[in-house]
C-alpha cells in the first residue's frame, strides 16, 4: 500500500463525534474485498493552520511510528490530504475502550492491567511519555486485550533540551482525574515516566471501582477497594501496589512502567497462589521459591495419604467417611518439598473447591 495517499481509503460509516483536535471516521482500504475496518483521524483545517496544533498532531504520528508493541495502537498510514491537512490511519477496535470492558474477577482485571503497563513500558523504553492515560484512551482489541492509543499529548524525552516542545511550561497537559500533580500544574521540567506511573495507578483503581477521585487518597474510607464485599484481603495487596504509584512526589513513585510491570507480575502470582484451590490430582509449583512442588500431608476423597508424615507434623487427619462431614473446620495442608513453604485452605469455603477436591480420580 502506498503510504501518504489518502485516496487509498474510503468512508465506511458516519464520523465519530468531533473532538477538539479533529475528526475521525471508520474507513476501509480501497480494493480490500474483506472490508477490514480502520479509523482515519484528520485535523480540522482551522486547527491545521495553528502551528502548535499541527505539531501536536504530527507528534502523535511520530510517536506511533517509533513504537511496535501488541499493546500499543499501530499506525498503518499517515500523511497530508488534498488540502494539506495531516491525517493518520489506525486499526479499528470494535470492542470499544476500557469503559466498555465487562466486569471480571480481581485476578483477571489485574492481568488486563498488566497488558496496559507493558504497552506503556515499551513507550518509556522508546523515550516517550504518554501524558494522557485514561480509560477512553485504552482501546480493546480481540479478546478485549487492551491497546494504548491517543499519543497526541506525548512528550519525547530526547526533546527536553531542545525547542520542539508541543506544550509550554504551565500549560496543563494531563487528564483531569488521572494526570499526575506535576503534569496538571504544567511543570514541564518535571515530565518523566513517573507521571505515567501515577496515571496507571489511578487507572488500576478505576478498573475496580469505576470511580474518579482527586489526588492521592486511594486508601480513604470512600475510595477503599472492596467495600461491602466482606473479607477481601486481595484488595489490600492492590492498595500496597498503589502506595508506590498514586503518590504526590514523583521521586516517591515507581520511576517507570517497566518497574510497574515487574511489580504487577509478582502481584498476579500472589493472587493466583492464594485465590486458586490446590487439587491433589496434580503437582503445583511452589508460589514462594518457584522450584519445589507442594506435597499434601492429608489427602482427598475418603482416605488420606502420607499419614505418617502428617502425624510427624502434629496433624491429625479426620477419618470421616461421609462427604457431608467435611463441611466445617477442615483444612487441606500442603508443604513445598524444596523450601517447606506451607499452603492450606478449607475446601468448604473456596468456591468449587470442595467438589473438585472430593472428585474421584480416574
Amino acid at each position: 500500500m502506498e503510504i501518504g495517499n489518502i485516496k487509498s481509503w474510503r468512508s465506511a460509516g458516519t464520523p465519530f463525534p468531533k473532538s477538539g483536535q479533529g475528526e475521525a471516521r471508520k474507513v476501509t482500504r480501497v480494493g480490500d474485498t474483506a472490508g477490514a475496518l480502520f479509523v482515519l483521524k484528520r485535523m480540522h483545517p482551522a486547527q491545521a493552520r495553528k502551528p502548535d496544533r499541527q505539531e501536536r498532531f504530527k507528534r502523535e504520528i511520530e510517536a506511533l511510528r517509533k513504537l511496535d508493541d501488541p499493546n500499543i495502537l499501530k499506525i498503518v498510514d499517515y500523511g497530508d490530504d488534498e488540502r494539506g491537512t495531516p491525517y493518520l490511519v489506525t486499526p479499528y477496535c470494535k470492542n470499544g475502550t476500557l469503559e466498555d470492558l465487562p466486569t471480571e474477577t480481581v485476578t483477571e482485571t489485574v492481568k488486563r492491567f498488566l497488558e496496559i503497563c507493558r504497552g506503556v513500558a515499551h513507550a518509556h523504553e522508546s523515550g516517550i511519555v504518554h501524558r494522557d492515560l485514561k480509560p477512553k484512551n485504552i482501546f480493546l482489541g480481540e479478546s478485549y486485550s487492551p491497546i494504548v492509543g491517543d499519543f497526541g499529548l506525548c512528550f519525547l524525552l530526547d526533546d527536553q533540551a531542545g525547542d520542539h516542545r508541543v506544550t509550554d511550561t504551565l500549560e496543563v497537559a494531563a487528564p483531569r482525574w488521572f494526570g499526575a500533580p506535576e503534569a496538571r500544574e504544567g511543570r514541564l521540567e518535571d515530565v518523566t515516566p513517573a507521571g505515567d506511573v501515577y496515571s496507571l495507578g489511578k487507572l488500576l483503581h478505576w478498573m475496580f471501582s469505576r470511580k474518579i477521585f482527586d489526588r492521592e487518597n486511594h486508601r480513604s474510607e470512600r475510595n477503599k477497594l472492596g467495600r461491602g464485599l466482606g473479607d477481601r484481603r486481595e484488595f489490600e495487596v492492590i492498595h500496597e501496589l498503589l502506595d508506590k504509584m498514586i503518590v504526590e512526589q514523583p521521586l516517591a513513585r515507581f520511576q517507570s512502567a517497566s518497574i510497574v510491570v515487574e511489580a504487577v507480575a509478582g502481584l498476579i502470582g500472589v493472587l493466583e497462589a492464594n485465590g486458586r484451590p490446590i487439587l491433589i490430582d496434580f503437582a503445583h509449583r511452589c508460589s514462594f521459591c518457584g522450584q519445589g512442588q507442594y506435597q499434601f500431608q492429608n489427602g482427598p476423597e475418603d482416605e488420606y495419604r502420607n499419614a505418617a508424615g502428617a502425624q510427624a507434623l502434629g496433624i491429625t487427619a479426620p477419618q470421616y467417611r461421609s462427604p457431608a462431614q467435611f463441611r466445617h473446620n477442615f483444612f487441606m495442608i500442603a508443604i513445598c518439598d524444596k523450601c517447606s513453604h506451607v499452603q492450606f485452605f478449607r475446601p468448604d469455603v473456596v468456591k468449587g473447591a470442595r467438589e473438585l477436591w472430593l472428585r474421584k480420580r480416574e
